[in-house]
């Protein structure tokens, strides 16, 4: 639950009344009613508004929102304005804009264009976030706030630099520290005196290979992840801080984008009252996919409650072909969003802008200005469903004895720097088992290598390739006690400063696992090498690995290639426990066969007996008994679910339902334990 008064799921959007008369701004109000509406986020962009001088401010056009907005009824989101500096600012101010990896100075116009180590930022985004919170303590619908706005941009200018060669003397202590770590004699890099460390650029270290910038200095830029990342980080404590001065109960959030590998989203959620997220599935994309963002939110939110607090109710616009969503496409998105934890359900935007970047995005109200749009009648379909919800999906936990680990500093690690194969990805490696996984019903988790292990029967562990000695010692723990621990290939190859294990790769884990990996044989997309396991075969592309066996079972081996007639899956029993690993990069099929044999030999809990495509179905815990049963077909057919036995009553349309079930085309049931 958000806040004390939460009685339903809140629905609601963005909105912008600087762009729109008075007179049409309370028509809006009236059709977001009509939508069963009952929450808006404002203030967003509005800084150049509100503060029009360096020592003026003036909240006329807010104050007037926030009277309109409490006396038709709205909660509110309410916004620090602070992803956008006013025009005034960076021209007095010049260096409060970022520098890009190529040296450039970000000119004004645009939003996220600010550094986020300019003192000057920092300075003005504290006064005006203590202003707003200063002035609007005593507003009874204020029920959130929102920092910012998609906090993303990284900087390269003189100031970061000097910043960041700070934190590196506080990082390492000692230069002879630093240059072991950064393993500076390789090509002559060793460092003397801290202000010889460069920044990674593109005139240095970075170059672009393919679809990314990679480093020619692995630790440099691993480095300059996590720089940006706290950098960015304190800008948010910072006016969250200012806010709490005067607000201390009202939950302050900033939005987050989920799989955005600039940041380390785990650090953030640490410093947030509740998380909130802005989702953009892709036309006609894997809803595993998209199911894997929400688990990674919920995991972020510690299993508690978070916010949707953007998607479109129809298109996006920065894609480069941006499809219409349809109806049944939005209903099935907003309610897997709850089935994942979501108790607020908002959308950018309510009204659809006249001009500017976003003037093609979809919005609740469209270019037609009415309320009979195909657009506005699936929103307020979505609407109406979720009131029939009423309290029924509030306070409630996903039931999940099976996680699988996430962690920045691996996708960092194995994707910013040459080797071993370009096309390999570290969220493509995570999605294929996830996605096996949900085939099953199995309950699965996302989480950080800081969680708790022994909550899990079975963890996975995808190209784990940063792995230090205090996660090998608690992989080694969880194992010894008896969990389940999956490795893929690429995991452990590197310690926390990117430096690569000695003695055979799995981070020194080769006694749990009972194997040592000598080398990784990379190839391109269009060859495939085979592999036999349990008796079928299967193909397998990018990267094998040459696993050594010392203890473990061979569970599969490779049919072809240079590592012919070699193990590849295998199976260690190491105390209580059981260690995995397959050392090549799996098809899908595989991935999914593999996930069947562990359901079978570990009896994972789960909803289906056989696995089904195309259906997530997400068990839930509530807070006061019983239980919930999400289940959505994103499939263009309907499918037979097995429920088991006793009764569960649909709370969309009364049904009672039990054994196997129909559920029909892009349709959702939310089900109650009925007695």
């Amino acid at each position: 639950m958000i806040d004390p008064r939460q009685k339903v799921v809140w629905y609601g959007g963005e909105y912008y009344p600087e762009q729109w008369d008075e007179e049409t701004f309370k028509k809006d109000l009236e059709w977001m009613k009509q939508a069963r509406m009952d929450i808006v986020t404002v203030g967003v962009f509005c800084w150049s508004l509100i503060q029009p001088e360096e020592d003026r401010y003036d909240f006329t056009y807010l104050d007037r929102t926030l009277e309109i907005f409490e006396k038709e009824g709205f909660y509110v989101c309410l916004a620090t304005p602070t992803a956008a500096p006013p025009l005034w600012m960076v021209r007095k101010y010049p260096d409060i804009l970022a520098v890009d990896m190529n040296g450039h100075r970000k000119t004004p116009g645009g939003r996220a264009n600010f550094c986020p180590n300019s003192e000057k930022y920092r300075e003005f985004s504290v006064k005006i976030a203590e202003k707003l919170a200063e002035r609007y303590k005593d507003y009874k619908p204020l029920v959130l706030w929102h920092v910012n706005n998609e906090y993303s941009n990284y900087c390269y200018c003189e100031t970061c630099a000097e910043k960041f060669r700070e934190w590196l003397k506080s990082r390492y202590k000692t230069l002879e520290e630093f240059n072991q770590a950064w393993y500076a004699d390789f090509w002559g890099q060793r460092v003397y005196d801290w202000q010889e460390i460069p920044i990674p650029t593109t005139r240095n270290f970075l170059m672009f290979r393919k679809d990314r910038f990679q480093s020619t200095n692995p630790a440099a830029y691993q480095d300059y992840r996590r720089f940006m990342n706290e950098s960015l980080l304190e800008c948010f404590q910072l006016e969250y801080l200012a806010i709490k001065k005067h607000t201390p109960n009202v939950p302050v959030t900033t939005n987050i984008m989920a799989t955005f590998k600039p940041l380390d989203y785990f650090e953030w959620a640490k410093r947030m009252d509740i998380v909130s997220w802005d989702s953009y599935p892709d036309y006609g994309e894997d809803h595993a996919k998209v199911s894997m963002r929400h688990a990674l939110v919920r995991g972020l939110a510690g299993g508690r409650a978070f916010v949707l607090m953007e998607q479109s109710p129809s298109q996006a616009i920065w894609k480069w072909y941006n499809h219409q969503k349809s109806e049944e496409a939005l209903r099935l998105h907003t309610f897997q969003s709850l089935a994942h934890g979501a108790e607020a359900a908002l959308y950018f935007q309510i009204r659809q802008s006249r001009g500017g970047c976003e003037r093609f995005h979809g919005a609740v109200i469209t270019h037609a200005d009415s309320n009979e749009t195909r657009v506005f009648g699936a929103v307020k379909r979505v609407g109406e469903e979720l009131k029939k919800l009423q309290d029924r999906v509030l306070n409630t936990r996903v039931l999940s004895r099976v996680a699988v680990l996430f962690d920045w500093n691996s996708w960092w690690a194995l994707e910013d720097s040459p080797g071993p194969n370009i096309d390999f990805t570290y969220l493509q490696e995570l999605e294929k088992y996830y996605r096996a996984l949900l085939r099953w019903g199995v309950g699965v988790d996302v989480v950080s290598v800081e969680e708790d292990f022994n909550k899990y029967k079975v963890i996975f562990g995808p190209a784990l390739f940063m792995v230090d000695k205090k996660t090998a010692e608690k992989i080694e723990s969880y194992v010894r006690s008896g969990g389940v621990f999956v490795a893929t290939t690429m995991s452990g190859i590197s310690d926390e400063d990117n430096l690569v294990w000695l003695g055979g790769y799995l981070a020194g884990l080769n006694e749990v696992f009972g194997v040592r990996i000598e080398e990784f044989d990379a190839f391109p997309p269009n060859e495939e090498r085979t592999v036999e396991f349990l008796n079928k075969k299967y193909s397998v592309k990018l990267l094998e690995a040459l696993v050594k066996v010392e203890k473990a079972e061979t569970l599969g081996w490779y049919v072809d290639g240079l590592y012919t007639n070699r193990a590849c899956i295998t199976s260690n029993k190491y105390a209580k426990g059981v260690a995995y690993y397959v050392g090549a990069c799996a098809s899908q099929q595989l991935a999914n066969d593999f996930v069947a044999y562990l359901v079978s030999k570990h009896d994972l809990e789960r909803f289906c007996r056989e696995p089904i495509d195309g259906i997530e179905i997400v068990q839930k815990e509530k807070n006061t008994g019983g239980k919930l049963l999400f289940i959505l077909n994103f499939d263009k057919v309907g499918k037979r679910v097995d429920i088991g036995g006793g009764s569960w009553r649909d709370l969309l349309s009364g049904k009672i339902f039990r054994g196997e079930i129909s559920i029909g085309p892009e349709d959702v049931l939310v089900l109650e334990e009925s007695d």
